[in-house]
């Protein structure tokens, strides 16, 4: 965020705030309504695609 021009101190509450931020369980259907498939985790994908990367 920093070398993308954000100031300091909005970096760092951003940062702060994650440490105080409830969890989230919210799930929805916009991911399956715009690519036509469920979501799935980033694990998932990273799996799948690892060979991409190597």
């Amino acid at each position: 965020m920093l070398a993308d021009g954000r100031p300091p101190a909005l970096v760092e509450a951003l940062l702060a705030s994650v440490e105080t931020r409830p969890a989230s369980n919210v799930i929805t259907s916009t991911v399956e309504q715009i690519a036509g498939a469920p979501s799935r985790t980033f694990r998932a994908w990273a799996q799948e695609h690892a060979e991409e990367f190597r």
